[in-house]
């Protein structure tokens, strides 16, 4: 019978298994055989299931994680803003700091700090797996997958404030890093000056002046920390920019200046130009968003059931200027060398912003606007890859040389990162923000580039302007565009000029092009507006043929 031969088949099984298995799986293995029943499949079942991340199943959880007691760990370092890039680059960097095993990087744990009202949710994970979670980096260079644990405490801002501030005035802090985009600067865009006229920054400069910490601004707690850190004889200490920004500790320490002035006034200002140093840095590792299919593949093929794992490719850079008065971690003892400490990092910044940062916006439009929706898909149309290579070329001009870099390697490696099929970061992340994005990556180059040169920053103009209109791609396809406050602010304007363009009106198309320019992107540089013919030739046929004859045309 059916039964009888189930019967056999677990007694073959039993009988083998003695000689390799453990005693545990063997009593289970004996219960079926005695039971009939379908025991067997339930225990391998039990046995594969993914273990829930947190200190007391560490034991559990097969992959690498902290081999440091993280009871010992203290935080000298506190982040501000713990997105997903955070946990993949400077975390990365810290756990291996603290794997080194000496007492001395055991004071390099992390405090992260949630500023905004969306940080509840991961201040909520983050709690659940004692600040612990999983980042498996992947590419040809292999795949890593590996629980961090460097964050030794979790703040969330709008209903800790108070403990924020007392962190970051802690003379136990000797690094504040920050992730917060340019927007947390608080910085006009045009001059580089802290933007006053903000809501955020008058309400923190105010709260500040009259000593609370209900504050909204990275600028504001740390202005706030400031009175204390001055009032207690605090050490000196580091604030690290880790954006995508040129000169992004320069840029950070103008608007602390001002902000510190307008809320403590001079003497304020004064003790943070004395005690303070602001570091630029250059930072490196393509970073999708955590998804849904993340969290099950992370369940099924690493076992570790984590809400919030991070996915990131195998590669990872860091250029820092060494100027830390209060000391650092050794960053550059780690990771092969990953760190570089450096005099000056600018020649490091422009090249990543202008050629990956660049190379992602121009890839960014034009693929989804193709009909694809991943990178990796978009570098494999011919048509697309052959534009990002145009478009390295023609901006690379406007890179200074790098030591012991050679460009077109470097070129060459970015685009296969580019198409790296199993990080699957996606185009539409890569699209939002645009108006920045091209402002600060595109538009500079253009005035160190041949002026032949500049087709290429043309067709991304362009096809961001389809991109502002349009919700569906060549394909027939719709795609649903991130939020955009700079969408809505130029729609009158790109409406107008993408119907005369779709009408063919050369003309109404070079006269809406120059308006639309100068309203996106002021002050309009000159090298810009001599672009205009150009992109009114690459924006007729994009919307009358599509995308793939527009990049024929470049």
């Amino acid at each position: 019978s059916s039964i009888g031969s189930f019967h056999s088949f677990l007694f073959f099984v039993y009988s083998f298994s003695c000689w390799f298995l453990p005693s545990a799986l063997l009593v289970q293995l004996h219960a079926s055989h005695k039971s009939g029943t379908t025991a067997l499949h339930k225990s391998l079942t039990m046995a594969a299931a993914p273990v829930t991340l947190c200190t007391a199943n560490l034991g559990d959880i097969s992959i690498d994680k902290p081999s440091y007691d993280r009871s010992k760990v203290t935080p000298g370092i506190v982040h501000i803003g713990v997105g997903a890039f955070h946990r993949a680059h400077q975390a990365r960097f810290a756990d291996a700091v603290l794997s080194l095993g000496d007492e001395d990087s055991q004071q390099w744990g992390i405090c992260g700090v949630g500023l905004m009202p969306f940080d509840a949710k991961l201040r909520d994970v983050m709690k659940a797996q004692d600040n612990l979670y999983t980042l498996w980096s992947r590419g040809p260079l292999g795949d890593e997958s590996r629980v961090l644990g460097p964050h030794i405490e979790f703040l969330f801002a709008p209903e800790q404030h108070e403990d924020v501030v007392a962190r970051l005035a802690s003379a136990q802090t000797k690094v504040v890093t920050l992730t917060v985009t340019e927007k947390g600067y608080c910085s006009k865009l045009a001059t580089g000056s802290l933007d006053t006229d903000l809501p955020a920054v008058k309400a923190d400069v105010a709260k500040v002046k009259e000593g609370g910490t209900a504050l909204q601004t990275a600028l504001g707690f740390l202005a706030a920390a400031a009175l204390q850190r001055k009032a207690q004889g605090s050490p000196k200490l580091a604030v690290l920019s880790c954006d995508n920004v040129q000169e992004n500790g320069h840029k950070m320490e103008r608007c602390m200046l001002e902000f510190a002035e307008l809320a403590g006034g001079p003497e304020l200002r004064q003790y943070i130009e004395e005690q303070w140093t602001f570091p630029n840095s250059m930072v490196d590792r393509i970073t999708p968003a955590t998804t849904d299919s993340l969290r099950e593949a992370v369940a099924a093929d690493l076992k570790v059931k984590d809400e919030w794992p991070i996915i990131s490719e195998d590669f990872i850079q860091w250029v820092v200027e060494d100027k830390f008065p209060a000391g650092r971690p050794p960053w550059e003892k780690v990771l092969n060398g990953a760190c570089l400490l450096v005099e000056d990092v600018v020649p490091y910044e422009l090249m990543k912003l202008r050629l990956l940062n660049g190379g992602h916006q121009s890839v960014a439009y034009v693929g989804v606007l193709a009909g694809h929706r991943t990178v990796d898909e978009a570098m494999g149309d011919a048509a697309v890859r052959k534009f990002v290579t145009q478009y390295m070329d023609s901006v690379g001009e406007s890179v200074p040389p790098v030591p012991g870099v050679d460009f077109t390697v470097y070129k060459e490696n970015l685009r296969s990162r580019f198409s790296n099929q199993v990080v699957k970061d996606t185009l539409l992340r890569l699209a939002e923000d645009g108006r920045n994005r091209i402002q600060v990556a595109s538009i500079p180059c253009l005035e160190k580039m041949k002026p032949s040169s500049g087709g290429p920053v043309a067709a991304l103009v362009v096809s961001w302007v389809r991109y502002l209109v349009e919700d569906t791609d060549d394909k027939g396809s719709t795609f649903v565009r991130p939020p955009d406050a700079a969408r809505e602010q130029l729609e009158p304007i790109t409406t107008k000029l993408y119907a005369a363009a779709k009408g063919g009106s050369d003309t109404e198309t070079v006269r809406l092009l120059e308006e639309f320019l100068k309203a996106a992107f002021p002050p309009c540089p000159e090298a810009l507006l001599a672009l205009v013919p150009t992109m009114a030739k690459l924006l007729v046929v994009m919307a009358n043929k599509g995308t793939h004859a527009m990049l024929q045309e470049v």
